[in-house]
């Protein structure tokens, strides 16, 4: 196989070397992922020299599906691979590159080198991830929300097996109305998140707890714990000890929440 050398008139060729010393990071390896070239973009961002990386192996450590040797798949495909890594920086924090991976051709027609084009998108993954993660948690509690209790209830559903069954309770917070009518709303959550943390301590319990709005809270007894009916009893008990404890809202005043609850076992009910 005629191998081709990397070199200033072939990055020319690729319309590559000066736009991505401004735009994209870039490595370029041989056959085998060893690093023949990296420019100064790459360099900069990973704070490294090329002599330094120079002829050694680039693996993509870290990739979304992990341990996978990303040279292994891409050995005979001759199309542009695009995909998303994460590794740490120098300072071992995690970054994350959008990689383009195009393969170099000889005048054979065989793939002979890679060039990886990549652009840092760590604060992208960041938003994305946070939008994702505040579509499932509950603004005012940090609990769980609605959309991740009904989605857990339906994960617990199709994963169920026969005849393990789980249960769910649905708890609440009794003359809530007059809290917020006589002490007003930031009292009113107040007492909320107040209940949403003796809830979160159940899960300690291996339960699952949200709350689906409002003063309505849902907790979620998996299958497979133990029998069910037990395990209801002990966090009944326990939920009922932790309502009993009385609520500071001010130097003076404290409230003693009521709770209404209500248990559903799955698929009896």
């Amino acid at each position: 196989m005629s191998e081709l050398v990397i070199n200033n008139n072939i990055v020319n060729d690729l319309l590559i070397k000066q736009f991505t010393n401004y735009v994209f990071m870039m490595i370029v390896t041989d056959i085998k992922g060893n690093i023949i070239y990296a420019n100064k973009k790459y360099c900069q961002f990973n704070h490294i020299n090329f002599e330094s990386i120079k002829n050694k192996r680039y693996n993509l450590f870290y990739l979304v599906d992990e341990n996978q040797d990303v040279f292994s798949n891409i050995s005979d495909n001759k199309d542009v691979i695009r995909l998303e890594a994460k590794h740490p920086n120098k300072n071992k924090q995690e970054v994350w590159e959008d990689i383009n991976i195009v393969p170099i051709l000889d005048k054979n027609n065989l793939i002979s080198h890679y060039a990886f084009l990549s652009l840092d998108i760590t604060d992208k993954v960041k938003l994305r991830n946070d939008l994702l993660n505040k579509s499932y948690i509950d603004s005012l509690t940090g609990m769980a929300n609605r959309l991740s209790i009904i989605e857990k209830i339906e994960q617990e559903r199709l994963n169920i097996a026969t005849p393990s069954s789980f249960c769910l309770g649905i708890i609440d917070c009794d003359k809530f109305k007059t809290i917020n009518d006589q002490y007003g709303h930031a009292i009113g959550d107040h007492v909320l998140c107040e209940i949403a943390q003796r809830l979160l301590a159940l899960e300690r319990q291996q339960v699952y707890c949200g709350r689906l709005g409002g003063d309505e809270f849902a907790v979620l007894f998996p299958a497979g714990l133990r029998s069910c009916s037990l395990l209801l009893l002990e966090i009944i008990e326990s939920l009922w000890r932790g309502m009993e404890k009385p609520i500071k809202i001010n130097k003076e005043k404290t409230i003693v929440p009521s709770i209404s609850l209500g248990i559903a076992e799955y698929p009896k009910d």
